[in-house]
């Protein structure tokens, strides 16, 4: 496919659909991948076999994919390509994600903060596991998101879509005893860097490393995704339904959702029983 018509379907995207500039990158990446390889079906076959024998993994070739569909959908309605040209996923092997154990949740919750840092990592931290947000939406809270009296949070989500995502009474707890630490304008950041710029991934993955460290927190990556990862898990063994899940995380599709709650035969067995209609009775 001509480099032109990329340049213009990455351009109408950024336009008409407002994509992040991550997306962009994404974009690129994906159609560096498959340069030279997107006019036909048996081009993209042939590709996908090269990046297979070269050791990419399927998961990110699945990954280009979804950019390079969108690519041919767009070239097809378009009528840049009379044929619409639609490329299958290859089957991912499935993982089951590691998520913290209700051990370390504890420990979590229990730490008692000093220092201004160990507070600010430890209230991101309990919010990551109380809402499930992404790290960059968590990043991006500014006072005015904060709705303590409804216990609820303005999100901004991927794709600029907005949600509200509720948060418990401990939760707001932690939220009133760090935001009353220093006074703001409603458009200041919750999580703020020096001179209340917007905290960035990169200036706080070194004290929550830091952080995991001192609670010896072993066994599982102790990263901001985990927290989500693990907040979607105990949502569902609490008897939450992947509908509402699904809104509370901001997914597009069902399908995302469901690959974050992987449960175990004993976990639905558990659910099962709280809920169950005959056991509520016997319970009386």
């Amino acid at each position: 496919m001509q480099q032109q018509l990329i340049e213009q379907f990455i351009r109408e995207r950024m336009y008409f659909k407002n994509v992040s500039p991550a997306t962009v990158v994404w974009y690129r990446q994906s159609f560096r991948a498959f340069a030279g390889a997107m006019d036909t079906k048996a081009a993209v076959g042939d590709r996908i076999a090269k990046l297979r024998q070269a050791g990419v993994s399927a998961t990110s070739v699945n990954t280009y994919l979804r950019a390079v569909n969108a690519l041919l959908r767009w070239a097809h309605t378009e009528g840049h390509l009379v044929e619409l040209i639609r490329i299958p996923r290859l089957k991912e092997e499935q993982k089951v994600l590691a998520t913290l154990t209700p051990e370390h949740v504890q420990r979590i919750i229990q730490f008692r903060p000093k220092v201004m840092y160990q507070h600010r990592t430890h209230t991101l931290t309990c919010l990551l596991l109380d809402t499930g947000l992404r790290i960059n939406e968590a990043l991006s809270l500014t006072r005015e998101d904060v709705d303590l009296d409804n216990m609820l949070l303005r999100v901004r989500g991927k794709g600029a879509k907005h949600r509200l995502v509720p948060i418990s009474m401990e939760m707001r707890k932690l939220a009133w005893k760090w935001l009353r630490r220093e006074d703001g304008p409603p458009e200041a950041f919750v999580f703020q860097a020096r001179m209340g710029s917007k905290l960035t991934q990169r200036n706080l993955l070194r004290s929550f490393k830091i952080f995991g460290n001192r609670l010896h927190i072993s066994g599982v990556r102790f990263s901001f995704h985990t927290m989500r990862h693990t907040f979607a898990l105990n949502y569902i063994r609490n008897g939450g339904d992947v509908f509402r899940l699904q809104r509370i995380l901001g997914h597009s599709t069902l399908e995302m959702t469901r690959r974050y709650v992987n449960l175990q035969t004993a976990d639905l067995q558990a659910v099962h029983s709280k809920l169950s209609l005959l056991s509520r009775v016997a319970r009386g």
